[in-house]
């Protein structure tokens, strides 16, 4: 992924779209799993809009995103969060055991099946014991990575003609990097956005699971 792409992106389609700033039908859809008060940490924040909308329900928000387009526009519209920017493949800077929730919308599909498994191991340390992790991502039943330009690079993961790559999940492959660290409340292909028509997005949502350690 590259910054310019990203803020490019936020400055001349998403600060522009009614849809970036309206809660998400995910958040609308899993914030009955969240516990009724704490933290929310939501990665990929965008504009900003499932994070106004947590706040709006009285959890504390921490959002972050990798395009300084998308903190710098988010933050100067959205009161009671804290913004950061922040690229998630490169370690969340947070504390251990710093948040109740872990939340992304359709920001976990653009990497590595390596940086994927580190990412969801920093998610789940940032997490709370029994902490919810929740997610939406790409689906690979999505027919753009077929079409001309888009290379394979391994499996379910694609670089496209503009040079960035994405992961498309199924949720067999989604459960491979979730299922150790998390318990599965919820994994379905049944995922929908008011950006695209599609409608097999994968939909997650898990609660960290405790290993205990002996000495």
């Amino acid at each position: 992924m590259t910054s310019t792409y990203w803020n490019g992106a936020h400055t001349e389609r998403y600060s522009k779209s009614d849809w970036a700033f309206k809660p998400s039908i995910f958040a609308k859809e899993v914030v009955n799993f969240f516990p009724k008060q704490g933290k929310i940490l939501d990665i990929g924040t965008g504009q900003g809009g499932d994070a106004d909308f947590f706040q709006s329900l009285g959890y504390e928000v921490v959002a972050t995103d990798y395009a300084d387009e998308a903190i710098s526009s988010s933050s100067k519209r959205v009161q009671n969060v804290s913004f950061h920017n922040v690229d998630t493949a490169n370690g969340l800077p947070f504390a251990d055991s710093a948040f109740d929730v872990v939340y992304s919308h359709m920001a976990l599909h653009y990497f590595d099946a390596e940086t994927t498994k580190k990412i969801f191991l920093d998610i789940h340390r940032v997490l709370k014991p029994a902490g919810v992790f929740a997610t939406i991502t790409n689906t690979i039943d999505d027919p753009e990575k077929e079409e001309d330009g888009y290379k394979k690079i391994e499996d379910g993961y694609y670089q496209d003609p503009q040079g960035i790559t994405k992961r498309y999940f199924s949720v067999q492959s989604f459960s491979s990097f979730a299922s150790s660290l998390f318990e599965v409340v919820m994994l379905d292909d049944k995922g929908t956005t008011y950006k695209d028509d599609i409608e097999t997005l994968i939909r997650f949502v898990g609660k960290k699971k405790i290993y205990e350690t002996t000495t």
